[in-house]
């Protein structure tokens, strides 16, 4: 079974991610063919199972179906579809559901040893190294300057832990009446600073957030700070093209503001 053939499905789109090709049934099912790395797809698709079985307020995707045993093009994951509405406003009450109740999970052994490293798909422990040596040199002097600074306040993060999605942008959020119904995309879930989650809902404004994690605030703001150069440093990793990772670095430094407060 490859790509060509689920697009034959009536109503299947191909979708391209950063990772994985999706052919998608809407209404029905996520088919999700890894790029590359098969090892990692199994790992997330095991920790998928387990997270889909967690006491959570909004649906996560389950696996229907697992072929990553087959040779890439042809290994893909089978997912449910989460129906579900994008969201331009968000209220309080359900941005505090949702890190509230990732906030009350406790891995266990089994769930923490499938869980990514935080920031794995950026490097890992050698992110900022990546960074470095990958981005730096795409940058101008200024710009490295104020990246410079950027992974300064990284660096100098205290340490925090928790069950953390890492990868709560919009896009994998599924609304229904004011409230998140479902997230999907759980492939950068990890044991992390739970203030990178706290991050993702700046797109709903700083003020959210600070009203929702005061303790988590700066945090986040410096996670934040790291988005554009971890999803740079993402897309040279995969070979891809980082372009629209430096524009949006390069507007930050426009205002010389990472990230800007508005």
């Amino acid at each position: 079974m490859t790509i060509d053939d689920l697009l034959r499905t009536p109503g299947a789109v191909l979708a391209r991610g950063t990772f994985n090709d999706a052919v998608v049934a809407q209404g029905k099912w996520v088919a999700r063919f890894p790029r590359r790395d098969l090892t990692d797809a199994r790992r997330r698709a095991r920790a998928l199972r387990r997270i889909s079985r967690l006491d959570l307020p909004f649906a996560v995707p389950e696996v229907l179906e697992d072929r990553l045993d087959l040779p890439l093009g042809q290994a893909h994951v089978v997912l449910s579809y989460l129906p579900g509405e994008p969201a331009e406003t968000a209220s309080d009450e359900a941005v505090r559901e949702v890190l509230d109740a990732l906030a009350a999970v406790k891995p266990d052994a089994e769930l923490g040893a499938l869980l990514d490293e935080p920031l794995h798909h950026a490097g890992g422990r050698r992110t900022a190294e990546e960074i470095t040596e990958l981005v730096f040199p795409l940058l101008d002097a200024d710009e490295r300057d104020q990246a410079s600074q950027v992974l300064q306040r990284f660096a100098d993060l205290p340490e925090a832990t928790g069950f953390v999605h890492g990868d709560l942008a919009p896009v994998n959020l599924r609304w229904h009446n004011g409230k998140v119904s479902g997230i999907i995309d759980w492939d950068f879930a990890c044991a992390g600073d739970p203030a990178l989650d706290a991050a993702a809902f700046a797109s709903y404004g700083w003020p959210l957030v600070k009203r929702v994690r005061p303790a988590d605030y700066e945090r986040a703001r410096t996670h934040a700070a790291m988005f554009p150069l971890t999803g740079a440093v993402s897309a040279l990793r995969q070979a891809g093209d980082p372009a629209k990772f430096l524009a949006w670095f390069r507007r930050r430094c426009a205002v010389r503001e990472h990230p800007p407060a508005s």
